[in-house]
């Protein structure tokens, strides 16, 4: 066999190989389509300095027990940014919902310098100020429709729900449904505020069923720190209340379950990490066609652990009255979408 013929047995063979490898990435769905990114994130009471005579905000005051000054509220909000940078470093963040911020003007001081995303935000009826949100990158996402969800106090007098952001929009070229949660905390004690998640549960399924009832085929996305893991019962409530139709496209899955479930965590107590913050998909979302599910993380770099120590756990702003200067005492969690 002379050379030239050994140089085109050669090429033809390399030839062979790129196109089968092309043809099995395609299969597989991980070729180079259009993805982005979809986070949520705790932002652990992101106040103004400014008094708010509707909302108990007096110990975010200059003159509060916490000592917040605009020293410290720019230094947070640097903290904010650094974060948000960071779930957009490959460009690709379209949707990040955020509990625990104060209104709307700390989120235009967040985002001044950073034309990027723009901001869907109402106030809450809740006591000390802290609201849900949404910032969207318009390069992905258009939104049609959003509220606040409100829970029938008359129902029971004594529960306080926050309000769920609803919001409606299109990404990519498809129609998704996003719900931000800010469900009831464990101050309690688990068990004894354990009711009240369910609660929570129960009027976030109503929400998504009175979406199912317009259109079975719309994509749903329902994220939060919901205060339970996983595999508590709240949030299994979730998944265990189908939509009246087996199989529905509706019918929640939560990927965050297997992170939990290999000792993952985004907030840490004494020495127990616990995974409270989670981004559920509709089932539709996990089909081949359209825009579907491809995986599920927790943002954790080593510049948001305390001191950089991964044995530690988040960097916080407060603990306690004690001032630490950090990001959050949660970490983000975003889920990665193909089209």
């Amino acid at each position: 066999m002379n050379i030239n013929t050994i140089i085109s047995v050669l090429c033809l063979l390399a030839g062979f190989s790129c196109s089968y490898q092309a043809e099995t990435a395609s299969k597989s769905g991980t070729g180079s389509g259009p993805g982005c990114r979809v986070a949520f994130y705790n932002t652990e009471n992101l106040f103004d300095i400014m008094d708010d005579e509707h909302v108990n905000d007096n110990d975010f005051l200059p003159g509060g027990k916490l000592h917040w000054t605009a020293q410290r509220y720019e230094e947070k909000l640097n903290n904010i940014r650094e974060v948000i940078h960071g779930l957009n470093e490959s460009n690709s963040l379209a949707l990040l919902g955020m509990s625990e911020v104060e209104n709307k003007e700390v989120l235009t001081d967040l985002l001044k310098s950073d034309s990027l995303f723009k901001i869907i935000h109402y106030n809450s009826s809740d006591k000390r100020g802290i609201d849900v949100c949404l910032i969207y990158n318009e390069k992905f996402f258009q939104p049609i429709q959003s509220y606040l969800s409100y829970f029938k106090q008359d129902e029971d007098p004594e529960l306080f729900l926050r309000e769920v952001l609803v919001v409606k929009g299109v990404l990519f070229s498809d129609t998704v449904h996003v719900l931000v949660n800010h469900w009831p905390s464990r101050r309690e004690g688990e068990q004894k505020s354990e009711h009240k998640r369910i609660a929570a549960a129960m009027l976030t399924q109503e929400i998504i069923d009175s979406i199912n009832a317009v259109s079975k085929s719309d994509n749903i996305i329902v994220m939060g720190d919901f205060n339970d893991q996983p595999s508590d019962e709240s949030m299994s409530i979730m998944l265990k209340l189908k939509s009246g139709k087996q199989n529905s496209s509706a019918d929640l899955i939560n990927p965050f379950k297997e992170l939990q479930d290999v000792g993952e965590g985004t907030c840490k107590f004494k020495r127990d990490w616990f995974l409270f913050d989670q981004v559920l998909v509709s089932s539709s979302m996990t089909n081949k066609k359209g825009l579907r599910f491809a995986e599920a993380s927790i943002y954790d770099p080593d510049w948001l652990y305390y001191k950089k120590d991964l044995n530690s756990g988040p960097f916080r702003t407060y603990l306690g009255e004690k001032y630490y200067g950090g990001y959050s005492d949660h970490f983000p969690v975003y889920i990665e979408l193909k089209k």
